[in-house]
């Protein structure tokens, strides 16, 4: 029994998604490899997925089978439970400090939740999906079975990535069908405070879920439903929510393209400003000030090298 892949994909929205809200903000994390997200909240993030893929795995496989990472599961005892996964976890990674406090999370968790939300079909699927021709259609277009991408590489001579594909990847954390057909995305999100109804328009504008929902979309076909929030509080009164992420048709129709000239800029960028300690920067206080507070990263922005390192 191997403890389930809950980590970051490859080339996931996080990395494009901090170009979009900063290009300096991408240089220090992609470019420079600076870690800016809070680690005790990165790793009680990291631990509730864990326990969610183990218990909803287990599920699915129960069900009769669940897709975890590619691979497909019909016996539940392929997987650790919850709990014994967050051990392994911490055991690999570390964060036993937070492992009382996420343990007492799940399990009021599953003391308002105790039975699958639906059918399980997918936990933790990774999906990849190139910009470029299917069918004559340009667009952002999964890889699946049964249909071929023509790719539109990246168009930036002297660049290392020139001549090849632009692509996006997302890990699924969870996939549901309802009892009336429909399929729906599901994410995690483990929060020290569950406002959804301050949140929810906040999530349906990030660029991730409208990769998902394109992607959720060409999987599924008609039986796509849409793309579901479970917001897990991680302190008392560890309020749980599963609010549905409005959908963002217009946004949708250019994503592609935003994403297109995103890639290029970035390549751009890599030939013209090889310092990365001087790549363009937002510069905004409702940007570098957010609903969150201060950017982790703003001292560099004041300082330098140095403002990081104090």
């Amino acid at each position: 029994m191997n403890l389930i892949d809950a980590g970051r994909s490859r080339r996931g929205w996080s990395r494009i998604g901090n170009y979009f809200k900063c290009p300096q903000l991408f240089a220090y994390t992609s470019r420079l490899d600076i870690q800016l997200i809070p680690a005790d909240a990165l790793t009680r993030g990291s631990m509730g997925h864990v326990m969610q893929a183990h218990m909803h795995a287990k599920w699915g496989a129960e069900q009769g089978g669940v897709w975890v990472d590619e691979k497909y599961h019909t016996d539940p005892n392929d997987f650790l439970s919850p709990e014994d996964a967050v051990i392994e976890y911490c055991d690999q990674y570390g964060g036993f400090d937070h492992l009382d406090r996420m343990m007492d999370t799940f399990r009021n968790y599953c003391r308002q939740y105790p039975e699958p939300p639906g059918r399980i079909i997918a936990v933790e699927y990774p999906m990849t999906a190139t910009l470029g021709y299917v069918d004559g259609q340009w667009g952002l277009h999964v890889e699946r079975e049964g249909v071929t991408v023509e790719p539109t590489p990246l168009e930036m001579p002297g660049h290392p990535e020139h001549g090849k594909p632009i692509q996006m990847t997302r890990r699924i954390d969870m996939t549901v069908e309802d009892r009336f057909g429909r399929i729906f995305i599901w994410d995690h999100k483990n929060q020290a405070y569950v406002a959804p109804n301050k949140s929810v328009e906040a999530y349906a504008i990030d660029g991730g879920f409208a990769a998902f929902r394109i992607m959720g979309a060409q999987l599924y076909g008609e039986s796509f439903g849409g793309l579901m929030l479970n917001l897990i509080q991680t302190a008392s009164p560890w309020r749980v929510a599963r609010p549905t992420v409005p959908p963002t048709p217009h946004r949708d129709k250019h994503f592609a393209k935003m994403l297109w000239r995103a890639e290029h800029d970035i390549a751009r960028l890599d030939l013209e400003e090889p310092d990365y300690w001087e790549w363009p920067k937002a510069q905004h206080e409702t940007t570098c000030f957010g609903r969150y507070g201060k950017c982790p990263a703003v001292r560099g922005c004041f300082f330098g090298k140095r403002g990081l390192a104090e």
